[in-house]
């Protein structure tokens, strides 16, 4: 080792945690330079390359362990699995923007994530891409994405006119004060920002698909964190699959095709396996998909949004009837027993006569007092004021954007073939539209019922505080005349009205309760509902008595967000369809823990002139249906052998439909000693670690993607099995001519940097290596640009890493 040189890594920063780090969770952001972690005390936290702490995301009471961290391929959000429960935390303002329960679908605990993007139209990308400059990665497709197909590809006037978003010219949604069941989601300005943002034409070019992988083989399959296409289980693809875990995912922005690596199954096989799935779904219905679960997405959000301010709504009703109703109790049971008539009816005799019972007296001038009427004051005042706002300034406008949404899903439904395509019903959504159209009615009734209800207490209030001072007053004194005087000065009529009606019967607990007790009082057909409620709103407001199973706030949103769920579940069954489960892939024996994966583009690479090395994609004609794809799978060494296996799959789809044409093998022998870590950089380099005998750490590339002898450290494959053969080490790491040309960087030595785990961002341009020490209290984080920058000399030299 001492023979080679030193060239080293770039030191970027070193940190010490205060708790110990799980080595197995680790996970860079793609976009930005951040790194989350799990600690031992099951917390993730984020921290910015230097060190800095970003935010952290807290599991529940009830939540499991941390057994996964995924980060959204434009690095906006984090998922995080806890147990059964999966979390999403907004990357900028480090809030949980969505939570689910998988115990619906599987009572196993999580066991993988995966998070990818998808291009909708990729011929149009391939065609665009190959008018840029050559060289590219595969960061420049993403990163040009907005550039590459709106620079030549042809106006799609349809789509165009289908992105147009009315939405972003009503008024932002206003935040929530915290509390309710989505805690403080909708309490700040930039959590609302994040999950109400706009869908850009540059957005519908993808579809973000999120893969949750369970212990007991269920696979949940979902497109923008909460538009469902389906749950799968393992068993019904194979019935050796049966009780098989997937631990990793991969996928590629041109492919509709996905793979999944499964840990092996004692009880039918010993072999790790690769099982290929295809979304057909985002090649037949491309952006229109984009589009549609994005909707969906916001559909989802707008209904939690709605449920948060019914909910405070109806506490602010029940809050600021609770102290004047105790009040009331007291002398209600007094005048019961002593003169036989209710505090309405003595409130009511006292205002048109003035005489007051000697009860009512007692009681306004011992029990309620000055100090009894603020606090009866401020309790009712500041509820109805609250309900007006909530009213006006959150449930309002988000039933405006409701309406809006709606509308835009039914302009799809009726205009596309999306009863084959998406799966949208246009008799469900005007049904929906129909009970937005109710919500709309009942909100405006309930701010008129607020304020009129407002007025009326005022004048009561004063009424009242006058009472307490007149009967509590001396009758003989001048004070007391001046009191009597005061009496012409009222508003009679409103507080007749507040008593005889909202002190004990407030019209505000009609229209936000739940009178209705089950779904047969809402199936009465579509657009029936809105009158059915226009008349009997109608009714209410002239006194007249209302319809006994009238729904209320509560149980109206709850009607609509049955109808939600049916109209999710009919999109969800029409997608479920187009997914389809390949055949398992045997891929030997290995130790699953130290396994990476990657799928890459077939290429052509040039090997003389300017663009010797370089990747030019293949630009697909139309005659050309069929892509290829090839997903390389690199396992650690089992007990019995001491080589890293390497296995190229190459897949043909066509159509959508996948199919495995090839499976090659190619073995890298390494010095005795433990592999620490296998990990894929980017399409062009693959990082192996090993600790040797005295806890020495190497680090190099073994793997370029060339599938010829174009690169010097290129690996040839062949079709020899699963078991190694003398032929096919190419790349023998045990013979020091092939060791001698890696670079080294030396880690600190001591006990404290055994090495435990690694974790790599190949992003170009964020290449950082970050290494845990075996105590997971230590961790250093290394730049990797040296690879970009020895690739472009042309330098095909391997990177070592030692620790002495």
């Amino acid at each position: 080792m001492d023979e080679q040189e030193e060239v080293g890594l770039d030191l970027v920063a070193e940190k010490t945690m205060q708790t110990p780090v799980k080595p197995n969770q680790l996970a860079y952001c793609p976009t930005m330079d951040l790194l989350a972690l799990a600690t031992a005390d099951e917390r993730v936290e984020v921290f910015r390359v230097n060190g800095q702490r970003v935010f952290g995301v807290n599991r529940d009471d009830s939540a499991g362990n941390v057994t996964s961290l995924q980060w959204k391929p434009d690095g906006q959000s984090l998922a995080v699995a806890f147990g059964h429960t999966m979390c999403i935390a907004s990357a900028h303002t480090g809030k949980v923007m969505y939570k689910k329960e998988s115990l619906a679908t599987s009572k196993a605990a999580i066991s993988c994530l995966g998070w990818a993007s998808t291009f909708t139209d990729t011929q149009a990308v391939r065609i665009s891409l190959a008018q840029l400059a050559d060289g590219l990665t595969l960061d420049d497709l993403i990163d040009s994405v907005g550039r590459a197909t709106g620079s030549s590809a042809a106006p799609d006037l349809p789509m165009e006119l289908a992105l147009i978003d009315v939405a972003t010219l009503l008024p932002k949604l206003s935040t929530l004060p915290i509390g309710g069941s989505q805690g403080d989601i909708f309490s700040s300005r930039a959590s609302l920002d994040t999950l109400f943002r706009p869908l850009s034409t540059v957005s519908a070019e993808f579809a973000d698909v999120l893969v949750i992988g369970h212990e007991d083989g269920t696979i949940h399959i979902s497109m923008s964190e909460d538009f469902a296409i389906g749950t799968f289980n393992l068993k019904d693809v194979g019935p050796k699959l049966s009780g098989s875990k997937p631990f990793l995912h991969c996928s590629h922005p041109f492919s509709t095709t996905h793979a999944l690596l499964v840990s092996p199954n004692p009880d039918h096989n010993d072999s790790i396996q690769l099982i290929p799935f295809d979304l057909r779904l985002l090649s037949s219905a491309g952006k229109y998909l984009s589009l549609l679960a994005a909707k969906v997405t916001e559909l989802h959000n707008l209904l939690r949004y709605l449920r948060q301010v019914q909910e405070q709504i109806s506490n602010e009703i029940r809050t600021s009837q609770d102290l004047p109703s105790k009040f009331m109790r007291n002398i209600e049971e007094s005048l019961q027993e002593k003169s036989d008539c209710t505090w309405v009816q003595a409130a009511y005799h006292l205002v048109l006569t003035g005489h007051c019972y000697p009860d009512v007296k007692e009681w306004l001038v011992d029990e309620l007092g000055e100090r009894g009427h603020k606090r009866w004051d401020k309790a009712v005042t500041t509820g109805y004021e609250t309900v007006r706002r909530l009213t006006h300034e959150n449930l309002l406008p988000a039933l405006d954007r409701l309406g809006v949404l709606i509308s835009r899903l039914r302009g799809l439904s009726r205009f596309q073939a999306s009863d084959i395509l998406l799966g949208l019903s246009t008799l469900e959504l005007d049904n929906m539209l129909d009970s937005v159209h109710c919500l709309q009615l009942l909100s405006h009734h309930l701010l008129r019922c607020a304020g009129s209800e407002l007025q009326q207490f005022a004048a009561f209030s004063v009424w009242l505080r006058h009472e307490i001072e007149k009967q509590a007053a001396d009758p003989t004194s001048a004070s007391a005349q001046e009191i009597v005087d005061k009496d012409t000065d009222f508003d009679h009529g409103s507080i007749l009205e507040y008593i005889q009606g909202a002190m004990t019967h407030s019209q505000m607990s009609i229209y936000s309760g739940n009178q209705a007790e089950n779904e047969s009082h809402f199936n009465i057909g579509s657009g029936v509902l809105f009158e059915l409620y226009k008349k009997n709103l109608v009714a209410v407001g002239v006194g007249h008595a209302v319809r006994k199973h009238l729904p209320g706030l509560d149980s109206l949103i709850s009607h609509f967000q049955r109808q939600s769920e049916s109209f999710f579940e009919r999109i969800s069954e029409t997608q479920r369809r187009n997914v389809h489960f390949g055949t398992a892939v045997q891929l030997g024996n290995g130790n699953s823990a130290c396994t990476d994966m990657r799928m890459v583009d077939e290429v052509c690479v040039t090997s003389s002139g300017e663009g010797k090395g370089k990747l030019i994609p293949i630009v697909k004609t139309d005659s050309e249906a069929t892509v290829h794809f090839s997903i390389y799978v690199a396992v650690g060494p089992s007990q019995t052998q001491n080589s890293v296996h390497i296995i190229q799959v190459n897949l043909a789809i066509e159509t959508g439909v996948s199919s495995t044409k090839s499976v090659k093998h190619a073995w890298i022998p390494v010095p005795t000693g433990a592999v620490l870590s296998i990990k894929f950089i980017d399409d062009e380099f693959m990082m192996l670690t090993l600790v040797e005998r005295g806890g020495k750490l190497q680090s190099f590339d073994g793997w370029t993607r060339s599938l010829t002898d174009t690169y010097s450290g290129g690996l040839t494959y062949q079709d020899s099995g699963l078991n190694s053969t003398a032929e096919s080490y190419v790349h023998d790491l045990r013979d020091p001519k092939v060791l001698a040309g890696h670079t080294i960087q030396r880690l600190p030595a001591g006990q404290a940097w055994t090495p435990q785990a690694l974790e790599i961002n190949g992003r170009k341009g964020r290449r950082t290596l970050c290494v845990l020490a075996k105590d997971g209290i230590h961790c250093r984080q290394y730049a990797l640009d040296k690879l970009d920058e020895e690739a472009n000399d042309g330098e095909e030299s391997d990177v070592a890493m030692s620790d002495e």
